[in-house]
């Protein structure tokens, strides 16, 4: 996954929360390259959803929670669909 593109979107409501936390998207975006390009990923907090979000990836910032999935291809496509404070981000799902 080194040499891909990485394209990531986000829904409404995460951009809505990315709006007025910017520098936590700006960490979320560093973090999530580094994961998927494999560059030390395990210095990221991160891991794979279970259960009812089974197909969900999780990445925590501080006391916040990002939720996205990973769409591999030429492109890899990240679509982050939801963002908040870790006991708030779940119900958005």
């Amino acid at each position: 996954m080194n040499d891909k593109f990485i394209q990531i979107n986000y829904s409404d409501c995460t951009q809505k929360f990315f709006r007025k936390h910017l520098e936590v998207r700006e960490e979320f975006e560093e973090a999530v390259t580094r994961v998927l390009r494999n560059d030390h990923p395990e210095h990221v907090n991160y891991k794979k959803l279970k259960g009812e979000f089974k197909g969900y990836w999780r990445i925590a910032i501080r006391s916040y929670r990002i939720i996205y999935t990973i769409i591999n291809g030429d492109i890899i496509i990240v679509s982050v669909v939801a963002a908040g404070s870790r006991g708030d981000v779940y119900k958005h799902l």
